[in-house]
């Protein structure tokens, strides 16, 4: 009877500690935190769509409010999560690692290379964006490159995405750059000197060495010329064999210098597509930052089909450009409405055009608050709509850091055909797929900075907006 009394009582010890804890635990629940660390991912196949993003999940383990403020410990886990691309519901997550397995606490999004999601949380790993199905990480890597073994780094900066080969860079321990193919896993080591990950630069470079050749060719007709006359001097050679050796090497001469003009003229281009190939690649690492304003978003002018446009106030009116040229929106005051004027190509000779704007003529009266064309995060150049030609115009709704967020669909006669209220001051991140805009942004003052508690989706035809909330886990 004694040990049954033990027993029994052993079990209602177990059975309160157990309930305290979860009770606990349920208090201590509405504490927890989620939120994305962006950017997203967007992929599409066999007609489905998903938004590919990874989650910090912060599980509070104690809270505690004051006078003094409020403290609160986090257990973290890491996730990665796949939501509708259409409906924005959540579809699947799957943890994948919790903040003490890893050395240092770099989380990173890479790239989407060859429609699987690559990451960085503690290790170089690839997932599919629709199974959430591991494909990849750091053993597996370097099982099939042996050469790699032991030389992956655990810093998310020593990886880099090249959105030109769809390839990852690597940069192993020891100093040495491996491309890494997104497609067969196969890294391959790559002298830098002699690589560049920009193609207009790549060909500057061929074009330099076909130059340097022209020349070595140049200098050896010019020795074998120098060494006829000397035969001819020592009347080793006929007056009519040295005459035919000095007609060939001017006509070699001719034909080189030739050559070499037009490789000049081309690398003169190149360089000057480079410069703005340059400023263009800027502008996408720009945006893909964490510290985005709301004028970094959207540019003042674009052209299309031939024609300027331009979202202008009285000031702007007052110092008309001549010369095209992309700029950001930052008179918070500025009234801009839509103007547009022919445009003319400054020098047609030269590859990287230069354009001329002619007087400015306005399209409507239509207002738009410190207004200007959204920007494409993967081209880092405004939106152009299909369908109906036309611009994804941002707005503010009222003065000030903390006016929300306004987006309009309007066409090239300055026609709204439907706007939208976003209710976010800033954007975290966006995403263009053609359809839709997908946007992630934060509202909930508990998440970091950075970080995003709400995707949004908007369709691009008929305006309408679904959300879901992360932190909640839940469509609003």
């Amino acid at each position: 009877m004694l040990k049954k009394g033990l027993f029994g009582g052993a079990l209602v010890l177990i059975a309160i500690i157990a309930g305290f804890i979860f009770l606990l635990r349920g208090c201590l629940s509405a504490y927890d935190e989620r939120s994305v660390i962006t950017p997203a991912l967007y992929f599409e196949k066999d007609g489905k769509a998903v938004v590919f993003s990874i989650i910090e999940y912060g599980k509070a383990t104690s809270y505690r409010s004051g006078p003094r403020g409020t403290f609160k410990s986090m257990s973290v886990n890491y996730f990665i999560q796949s939501n509708d691309a259409k409906t924005a519901a959540l579809i699947t997550n799957k943890k994948i690692k919790h903040f003490s397995d890893l050395k240092y606490p770099t989380i990173k999004i890479l790239g989407a290379g060859d429609n699987m999601a690559w990451v960085f949380i503690g290790e170089l790993m690839v997932f599919d964006p629709f199974t959430l199905e591991k494909i990849a990480d750091r053993e597996i890597i370097e099982t099939k490159n042996p050469q790699l073994k032991g030389k992956m780094p655990d810093i998310e900066r020593y990886y880099e995405y090249d959105r030109h080969s769809k390839s990852i860079w690597i940069t192993a321990t020891d100093g040495t750059k491996f491309l890494l193919s997104t497609s067969n896993l196969e890294a391959t080591a790559v002298d830098e000197e002699v690589s560049s990950k920009d193609p207009v630069e790549v060909k500057i470079k061929a074009l330099k060495k076909k130059e340097e050749a022209l020349e070595n060719e140049y200098r050896a007709g010019y020795d074998r010329n120098r060494a006829n006359y000397r035969l001819y001097s020592e009347n080793k050679i006929s007056s009519a064999a040295y005459a035919d050796s000095g007609k060939l090497f001017n006509r070699l001469q001719d034909s080189i210098r030739k050559w070499k003009t037009n490789i000049r003229n081309e690398i003169r281009d190149l360089d000057d597509l480079k410069d703005a190939s340059r400023d263009q690649q800027r502008q996408i690492e720009n945006l893909a930052g964490n510290n985005k304003s709301y004028s970094s978003i959207c540019t003042a002018g674009d052209t299309f089909n031939r024609r300027w446009y331009g979202l202008l106030n009285a000031e702007d009116l007052e110092k008309p450009e001549s010369q095209f040229r992309y700029r950001s929106v930052y008179k918070e005051t500025g009234r801009n409405k839509m103007y547009t004027a022919a445009v003319t190509i400054k020098d047609s000779t030269r590859k990287a055009m230069t354009l001329q704007v002619a007087e400015r003529e306005k399209i409507n009266d239509a207002v738009y608050l410190q207004g200007g064309f959204l920007l494409n995060k993967a081209t880092g150049l405004p939106i152009h709509l299909t369908n109906e030609d036309g611009f994804i115009v941002c707005y503010k709704e009222k003065v000030g850091n903390l006016g929300f967020i306004m987006l309009s669909r309007v066409d090239l006669k300055g026609n709204a055909s439907w706007a939208i209220n976003t209710m976010l001051p800033e954007f975290t991140d966006w995403i263009y797929t053609g359809n839709q805009l997908i946007i992630l942004g934060n509202d909930n003052k508990e998440i970091s900075s950075g970080n995003a508690n709400l995707l949004m989706i908007i369709d691009l035809q008929t305006g309408k907006g679904v959300k879901h909330d992360y932190f909640t886990g839940k469509m609003r």
